[in-house]
């Protein structure tokens, strides 16, 4: 995904000056918006089971399962023309051009963890649930993202879709424009704040 922002540092320096320089707010703001804003869709993967395997199993062989994922999961978003933000804990992030693209992304991740899955002992299998936003986000060099969608995406991923499911919010449903994929329409609560979200049917 060709799309480049500058460093943390940077966005540092610039929110330092408009923490110490209220005049120059409006201006820094506008810079910052400039330099860092993207239109993109956000995919948040998140693992299911985290806290019941590593009492099972410990942290150690949950951490290695989680660095098998991300093998898995890194090329996948390449490959469907996104960027892998970071991983944090056992979340996966990515960024794309469109939520079409995240959606076809999405989708394999979960064929190619359902077909590994097959295959191991129980003690290996692993399983994800998958938020997707769309809309405008401050992308930070090659490492994070900040924006309303991102964290819907990630309330989405987290803690609202079960294993094996991928939600959409009704900003990256509503991108997808024309498509034969199918979707149900659910309405969701989270920290006190009403959702729509769209499950993809698969």
């Amino acid at each position: 995904m060709p799309l480049e922002s500058p460093s943390r540092d940077e966005l540092k320096e610039l929110l330092g000056v408009y923490n110490e320089s209220p005049s120059e707010r409006e201006r820094i703001e506008a810079e910052i918006n400039r330099t860092f804003r993207h239109k993109v869709a956000i995919l948040v993967l998140d693992t299911s089971g985290f806290t019941r395997t590593t009492r099972v199993y410990g942290i150690v062989h949950f951490l290695a399962l989680l660095e098998r994922l991300e093998r898995m999961v890194v090329p996948t978003i390449e490959r469907f023309g996104g960027k892998h933000l970071k991983t944090d804990a056992d979340n996966i992030f990515g960024a794309f051009a469109d939520a079409s693209s995240a959606v076809d992304c999405a989708d394999s991740i979960l064929n190619d963890t359902t077909a590994v899955n097959v295959i191991l002992p129980a003690s290996d299998e692993i399983y994800v649930s998958i938020g997707i936003g769309f809309g405008d986000s401050l992308l930070i060099g090659s490492e994070d993202s900040y924006g309303d969608e991102t964290n819907l995406a990630c309330k989405l991923g987290e803690y609202l879709a079960d294993k094996g499911e991928v939600l959409l919010t009704q900003a990256a449903y509503d991108n997808m424009g024309e498509t034969t994929r199918k979707f149900q329409e659910l309405r969701l609560s989270v920290s006190g704040l009403l959702l729509v979200a769209h499950k993809l049917v698969r």
